[in-house]
């Protein structure tokens, strides 16, 4: 009986013994799966941590390549305040990243056409738009208002003060003298051009020199032209508008095909321009797409000229003026890309508050004067728009290149 006794109590401890070993593994591992728990939240939180840092990083790299674009530019001198600026990345679904500079502007809007004085016929009505254009370096919208009335139903002389204001409160002042009469006279603007007073011959003692060639440039407002006899004048090149884009239409210059068919015929050297009214780049690129279908592979022995002039109403377009630039520079672009050389037609007056030209490209000076005072770098330059050739039976454009 005693031995049995002592056969229970040591079964019993023995038992405990397991039991409490048991509890102690069991305890040991559940704190370890407790531990893993632990390690897998905080590493999940370190994960995602990163996940953020590197999409900040990203756009921290999108700035960067803003501040190391804009570092060399500046951004007041010469109308090339770059209103934005679109950096591409892959890196993210942020696929541009876009930085106003509108605090940044500290010029005032400037008149591009500014009209002192004008006639309207009695009855009808008078729209300042008609008469200037305007912009600004960084403001899309710029504010017009007028001083003073016009009263458009009695002859008369009025006297107004047209205002533009920016965004930032910067305000331009001019002074406009309106002029109401009885004339009914309306413009034709589809009749020839009258003949030239400047000939040839004139323009040729004066201008041909060693190292200058002489031209003409023309359009369908000269008509049919014996390019033959203007070969035998002495002319030495023509340029030609191939076409444009007018109120949002893309057209074929009437007289192109024949001009320059004809003009190679008679062994003149040929160029081109287009007539520009774009105010995007993506319709400047279409605009391209379709002169270069037009022009179809001909050859070409001068830059293709950019040619935009419609300064008067330059607001309806809603750009800025480092937006017209851009159109500028993305034509460039397209044109470049096909195989032909660009360049800039303007005249002394936009060359020098207008244009930018931050990537040196030819320049198409156009100054009507005896001597032009253009201190800017130039390859041609439009002397004339009153010039008398034979061949041509209205006036022509008379240009001096410099070789």
């Amino acid at each position: 009986m005693k031995r049995i006794l002592i056969t229970i109590i040591v079964i019993m401890f023995v038992a405990g013994l397991i039991l409490t070993l048991v509890t102690i593994v069991s305890s040991k591992d559940k704190n370890k799966k407790e531990s893993k728990a632990d390690n897998l939240v905080e590493y999940v939180t370190v994960d995602m941590t990163t996940e953020a840092t590197e999409e900040q990083t990203t756009e921290d790299l999108v700035l960067s390549s803003y501040d190391d674009l804009m570092k060399d530019v500046d951004p007041l001198s010469d109308a090339s305040v770059i209103d934005s600026v679109t950096a591409n990345t892959n890196a993210t679904s942020l696929d541009r990243y876009t930085v106003n500079q509108n605090t940044n502007d500290t010029k005032a809007p400037v008149f591009l056409i500014n009209t002192k004085s004008v006639s309207i016929p009695r009855g009808t009505e008078f729209d300042v738009h008609s008469f200037v254009g305007y912009g600004d370096d960084v403001d899309r919208d710029v504010e017009l208002t007028i001083d003073g009335t016009v009263n458009t139903s009695e002859v008369g002389r009025y006297s107004i003060t047209i205002n533009l204001k920016d965004d930032a409160g910067h305000v331009t002042s001019s002074d406009m003298t309106v002029n109401v009469n009885d004339s009914d006279i309306v413009a034709d603007d589809d009749a020839p051009l009258p003949p030239g007073t400047e000939s040839f011959s004139s323009f040729e003692s004066g201008y041909r020199k060693e190292g200058t060639k002489l031209g003409i440039d023309v359009s369908r407002w000269q008509g049919d032209i014996d390019f033959n006899k203007v070969k035998a004048a002495g002319c030495d090149f023509v340029i030609m508008r191939i076409g444009g884009y007018d109120d949002k239409e893309h057209y074929i210059d009437r007289c192109y095909q024949n001009n320059i068919k004809n003009a190679k015929a008679a062994g003149l050297k040929v160029g081109i321009y287009w007539h520009s009214e774009e105010s995007t780049p993506e319709e400047v690129k279409a605009s391209v797409r379709y002169m270069l279908d037009v022009l179809d592979g001909e050859k070409l022995d001068f830059p293709i000229a950019y040619d935009w002039e419609d300064f008067v109403g330059f607001e309806d377009y809603k750009m800025n003026l480092q937006d017209l630039n851009d159109c500028f520079e993305v034509f460039c672009d397209e044109v470049e890309a096909a195989g032909y050389e660009a360049c800039l037609y303007s005249s002394l007056n936009f060359l020098e508050n207008v244009w930018v030209n931050s990537r040196d490209h030819k320049v198409w000076l156009a100054h009507y004067t005896s001597q032009t005072d253009y201190t800017g770098k130039y390859y041609m330059w439009q002397h004339s728009s009153s010039g008398m050739i034979d061949g041509a039976s209205s006036a022509v454009d008379f240009n001096v290149l410099y070789e």
